[in-house]
């Protein structure tokens, strides 16, 4: 396998919701589907899409959020390896609604949901991929993964949106390629401005830091000097699975030995052609899409 993604397992009830809605009423809306969801199972559908073999690693039950969760990871190509069986286990739930601006509310509930225990983890397999993608919610799992590719020596993107702090300090430590959102380093760092936030971190890793910060873009530090690569201008249908999206992508940069910046790219370009569709997985670009219209600066 060369990409294995880890975290939160989620299914998601996506809802546009009318700029009007009368409480005690029935409302028509536009649009309810139902799709995966949470940051590590949107990235592992996207790196699958971009031409990557790519397993998820999660606990499934025999139950209908489980049948769905499955589904939709093996739609997009991900592969099964990673799935396992788990009678009880459930995804954890989902409400995303949607406003006509592409904004989301996500009420969410992780009843019955178990993350993977490190002794279901097959160190053997792990060892073999090429890059390792984990959340900040699995804790105790993905950052028992992010010690197995350090001691590897495999590449590691951290998908850290929140989580106690010591331990986001620690997965910090561990990871290649840190991503966090700037109000996550700002808490961390007790910093405003992003690259503030930047040099503290970097304290604390040998890894490359990544801070996103939505429709303001994204920002990273070369050998000091800020990088600031700015979100590209688009019709925003829905802002589900542009984070995620972006990870996945800048993974998918990094595995084709493209430079930082250009990584910087790449992930900004895939994020914007998620957010012109309602859904985090409705459209997923693949690589012959992104090599025709992503406008990286020296491709490879």
């Amino acid at each position: 396998m060369e990409v294995i993604c880890s975290g939160l397992n989620v299914v998601d009830l996506l809802i546009s919701v009318p700029a009007q809605v009368p409480r005690g009423e029935k409302t028509a809306c536009d649009q309810i589907i139902i799709q995966g969801g949470a940051p590590a199972g949107n990235a592992a559908c996207a790196l699958a899409k971009l031409g990557h073999e790519t397993g998820f690693l999660g606990y499934f039950g025999d139950n209908t959020l489980s049948h769905i969760a499955q589904t939709e990871l093996t739609k997009h190509g991900v592969k099964t390896d990673f799935f396992i069986n788990k009678s009880a286990a459930t995804p954890a739930i989902a409400v995303v609604e949607v406003d006509d601006e592409g904004e989301r509310t996500v009420m969410y509930s992780i009843k019955n949901y178990r993350q993977v225990s490190p002794e279901d983890i097959d160190i053997t397999k792990i060892k073999k991929a090429k890059l390792l993608l984990v959340d900040g919610y699995d804790i105790d799992t993905n950052t028992h993964l992010l010690k197995i590719a350090k001691r590897h020596g495999i590449k590691s993107i951290l998908d850290l949106e929140t989580s106690d702090r010591k331990a986001m300090i620690e997965m910090i430590q561990l990871a290649t390629n840190p991503i966090l959102p700037l109000e996550a380093a700002q808490n961390l760092t007790n910093k405003d401005t992003a690259e503030d936030c930047l040099h503290e971190l970097i304290k604390m890793t040998d890894g490359q830091v990544i801070i996103t910060d939505g429709a303001n873009g994204s920002y990273t530090l070369n050998n000091g000097i800020l990088i600031h690569q700015e979100a590209f201008k688009t019709k925003v249908v829905d802002t589900t699975g542009c984070g995620d999206s972006f990870h996945a992508a800048y993974a998918s940069a990094l595995l084709q030995g493209k430079g930082l910046e250009d990584r910087l790219v790449y992930a900004s370009f895939y994020a914007s052609q998620v957010a012109q569709h309602f859904g985090g997985r409705t459209f997923l670009p693949d690589r012959d899409f992104m090599d025709e219209h992503c406008p990286v600066l020296n491709k490879i």
